[in-house]
């Protein structure tokens, strides 16, 4: 099985190909530049340099969040788009899931993302598995839920905003990698999509935000009590 895999979750922008579980080709780049613009050349040249076509892919995998909206927008368009017109698999696999495979320990793993004033996006992970539950948190509610405990816990992502407040909390039971040694490698993400089942509905299949987005905040707050997602999307 061939495979088409990107990640747009955030800055770092991932393309990969592979067969099977084995990666053929990575193109990444961390460089804050605009996904949009960037994603379609950088698969084009990503396949060129494999000299594979589209039409040789079985199956797309994508990043489905949490992360950047905007990033998560364009990244599940263009897998949408790319799966439909070839009418082949898609699959949609946790950025956090992504970033945590970067980490093979028998301890706790905890990839994070800002989402600003003391939240992340985040989970734990053991041995490849969610031992908590993606989600949009204060980083307080993730402490309090690591201090109980005893496994040596082992950060990564945007740990650089968060670094003095882990050591503290955890000392030396926490390991915390920089940001640019979280950056996704390609395999994290072919390895979780190989595995995973395919969507039913590539129609019906959306970012994962984990949180409402700015526009939805503000549909329900000019709508007290409407917290219903049908209305909102009907009319915006």
């Amino acid at each position: 099985m061939k495979i088409l895999a990107f990640d747009t979750s955030n800055q770092p922008l991932t393309v990969s190909l592979a067969e099977d579980n084995n990666v053929l080709r990575v193109f990444s780049t961390n460089e804050a530049r605009n996904h949009s613009i960037q994603l379609l050349p950088a698969i084009q040249a990503t396949l060129a340099a494999q000299q594979w076509t589209l039409s040789d892919i079985d199956r797309i995998v994508v990043a489905q969040g949490p992360g950047s909206f905007t990033g998560l927008r364009i990244g599940v368009t263009v897998a949408k788009m790319l799966a439909d017109t070839l009418n082949i698999a898609l699959v949609g696999v946790s950025s956090l899931a992504i970033l945590a495979q970067n980490v093979s320990n028998e301890g706790l793993v905890v990839p994070l993302f800002n989402a600003r004033n003391d939240n992340v996006f985040s989970g734990v992970y053991q041995n490849g598995e969610n031992v908590f539950p993606d989600a949009h948190q204060p980083l307080i509610n993730l402490f309090a839920w690591l201090a109980e405990r005893d496994e040596t816990v082992t950060f990564l992502g945007d740990t650089d905003i968060f670094a003095e407040k882990i050591a503290e909390k955890f000392g030396t039971q926490a390991h915390v990698l920089t940001p640019s040694e979280s950056l996704p490698d390609g395999q994290g993400i072919v390895s979780l999509g190989i595995k995973a089942t395919p969507i039913a509905s590539i129609a019906d299949f959306n970012p994962q935000y984990l949180r409402k987005t700015q526009a939805e905040l503000n549909w329900i707050a000019a709508h007290p009590g409407e917290d219903n997602p049908e209305n909102y999307v009907f009319e915006v």
